[in-house]
């Protein structure tokens, strides 16, 4: 048998310039990473060291950028060699960035101020800080505490570029509970938030008493994902969950201080009034979610 031809990436090249690949963007994928294996992985292919770094804490990637001490020294990976773009104070353990998420500028609309037409760097804190950082200088742009009651330590795109999720540490409680047989009722708490600026559409309660058997929950795309023990996933549609709890944000009870919560989300159709103190009460509507799969033909039961 003959030695296997290898294929020459130049009439790639110029298959490609001419709209050979094109069909999708899965086929120009595919057909890129295949010219740059070949270049990288070719006999005559030579690599020189021209920059050698450490890190005691995992070094991130995202778009041309390193980041190494938990997302606090950011260096520049376009050039010929690495350039730190800034480096921030040191800090406190309780202030560390825990996760952080890549944010762009959007294209085609007039924004309130020009460092916002900059990339950012969406950053969860230790303590439970939310913060946007100039992804070229470092600086804080916006800021915002989340809560105190929970560890909130995940950030993922709910609509990529638009709405965040922060998602908090699942909640195992006391070691002294668990050999009881016992478990807290809140398993996480999720926050929701559009960015530029910071606003907050909500917050859910994922609560075992209503999703009974939940192992773990996320929101991607609008759909709220609660996953259980038993390898079931539900679906739920967030944007009906907001639209019904409008409703309540537009009743006036100056000076009164609502405060809605989804701790009994699946629970009857009932609520409750609660009179907490001279300036404040609280109201718990329990809303009741359709699965994903019968939204259409069956619709929300919310009393106010």
């Amino acid at each position: 048998m003959g030695r296997t031809r290898k294929a020459n990436v130049c009439p790639r090249l110029s298959r490609r310039a001419l709209g050979f690949y094109t069909r999708d963007a899965g086929v120009v994928q595919r057909t890129n990473l295949g010219i740059l294996r070949a270049l990288v992985c070719q006999e005559s292919t030579k690599f020189k060291n021209v920059w050698t770094t450490h890190s005691k804490s995992p070094i991130a990637y995202e778009r041309g950028r390193i980041y190494f001490d938990n997302y606090r020294c950011c260096v520049s990976s376009v050039a010929s060699e690495p350039r730190k773009l800034y480096e921030m104070p040191k800090c406190s353990k309780s202030e560390k960035i825990e996760d952080a998420l890549l944010w762009e500028c959007p294209v085609g609309e007039i924004l309130p101020d020009p460092s916002d037409y900059k990339s950012s760097l969406i950053a969860l804190t230790a303590h439970n800080w939310l913060l946007r950082i100039s992804a070229t200088t470092g600086e804080i742009l916006e800021k915002i505490y989340l809560a105190s009651y929970c560890k909130f330590r995940y950030l993922s795109w709910d609509t990529p570029q638009e709405v965040i999720a922060v998602k908090s540490a699942q909640n195992k409680g006391s070691a002294a509970a668990r050999q009881a047989g016992t478990q807290p009722p809140v398993l996480l708490y999720l926050a929701v938030f559009r960015v530029l600026p910071f606003s907050l559409v909500g917050i859910l309660e994922i609560n075992r008493k209503v999703f009974e058997n939940v192992t773990d929950a996320t929101l991607s795309h609008g759909i709220l994902i609660v996953m259980y023990s038993s390898g079931l996933v539900r679906l739920y549609s967030f944007q009906a969950i907001i639209e019904q709890t409008h409703h309540l944000h537009s009743l006036k009870f100056h000076p009164w201080r609502m405060h809605f919560r989804l701790e009994a989300i699946l629970g009857t159709t009932s609520s409750r009034l609660i009179r907490r103190n001279k300036r404040e009460f609280s109201i718990f509507v329990p809303l009741k979610i359709i699965p994903w799969q019968k939204m259409e033909s069956r619709k929300w039961n919310v009393v106010h």
